[in-house]
């Protein structure tokens, strides 16, 4: 389920409810830094995994959700073998990649942890999403899941997909859905695990008949509309 309502009881609610993971949007929600450190912790709380989107490709989103200690990044707006070298380079530590290094932050346990084994548990627990949702990216998907590091995932998104080739909103469009299927074969081919985005139920069986390894689900606030609406029109 996507979180736009960024407090922690939804983040409870969510894995009381059953999910396997809450995708926390910093994308398209006005959402912070300090908005998350209560999310991360509920999530903990509750034995939820816990998925960052982060806003863009800067260093100083990957240094702060990571540094919190955000396992899975979704990474937006994937276009070329590039970006995911650039992500990879910000997510991990040398001989991986080169990203900056503080060991007194809340993933270090405020330095508690010896610098040796946070790094190394680091390193091992970081788990990539990378956002493949234009048609840039999907033309160049073969040097996108080339590059992908193992353990990394690779996620499509239909909507900003539906704009890109001039049908905004219309992901189920068969030249949508056809492009979707092309990156998921190059995934395949790959082994690269791949998520998708649906707001429907229909959507969900749709794609898990497709195999998808996730499917990030609407978001917290439509749950609630949809259910309250289920009420207010019984």
């Amino acid at each position: 389920v996507f979180v736009k309502c960024p407090q922690p009881e939804m983040i409870e609610a969510i894995s009381l409810a059953g999910f396997d993971m809450a995708v926390v949007d910093m994308e398209h929600t006005p959402l912070g830094v300090r908005d998350i450190y209560p999310l991360v912790l509920a999530a903990k709380a509750r034995e939820l995994d816990l998925v960052v989107r982060l806003p863009a490709i800067r260093e100083e989103y990957f240094k702060w959700m990571l540094d919190l200690g955000v396992g899975y990044i979704q990474i937006p707006h994937v276009t070329s073998a590039d970006d995911v070298l650039k992500s990879v380079e910000m997510s991990f530590y040398s001989p991986l990649g080169d990203r900056g290094l503080c060991r007194f932050v809340r993933a270090a346990d405020f330095s508690s942890t010896p610098s040796t084994e946070y790094i190394s548990r680091a390193n091992s627990s970081t788990r990539l999403i990378f956002q493949v949702e234009g048609i840039s990216g999907v033309k160049n998907i073969e040097s996108i899941v080339s590059s992908i590091p193992e353990g990394s995932m690779l996620f499509i998104g239909p909507y900003d997909l539906s704009q890109s080739v001039g049908k905004p909103g219309n992901i189920w469009d068969q030249e949508v859905i056809g492009l979707m299927d092309s990156v998921l074969n190059v995934a395949n081919a790959h082994d690269v695990p791949v998520g998708t985005f649906t707001d429907t139920l229909e959507g969900v069986t749709f794609w898990r008949n497709k195999g998808l390894a996730f499917i990030e689900y609407a978001s917290d606030l439509n749950i609630f509309i949809d259910g309250g609406k289920s009420i207010t029109n019984f």
